[in-house]
C-alpha cells in the first residue's frame, strides 16, 4: 500500500506541474505568479501553524504492541516480550 501511495503522491506532483505549464501557455504570466506566490505563503502560514499546534498539544506516540502483546518499535522489532512487562 505504500508504494502505491508513492505512485500516487509522484501522479500527483506531475499533474500539478504540467497544469501550471498549462496556465503559463493559456493566460497572464504575472498573474499567474502572484497566484503562485500567495498560494506559497498560504501553504507556508498553514505549515508552520500545524508545526506548531503539534508542538503544543500533540502527545508522544504511543506504545505499539504486536498480536502476542509484546511492546514493539515501527519496524516491529520487540522491545519487550510480554512476559517483562
Amino acid at each position: 500500500m505504500r508504494a502505491l501511495r508513492r505512485y500516487l503522491n509522484a501522479a500527483l506532483i506531475g499533474f500539478i506541474v504540467t497544469f501550471v505549464i498549462y496556465l503559463f501557455v493559456r493566460f497572464d504570466p504575472d498573474k499567474i505568479i502572484t497566484g503562485i506566490v500567495i498560494s506559497l505563503v498560504g501553504a507556508g502560514g498553514a505549515l508552520a501553524l500545524y508545526i506548531f499546534l503539534d508542538r503544543k498539544f500533540g502527545g508522544e506516540e504511543p506504545d505499539l504492541f504486536d498480536r502476542d502483546g509484546n511492546l514493539v518499535d515501527k519496524a516491529g522489532k520487540i522491545l519487550k516480550a510480554k512476559s517483562q512487562l
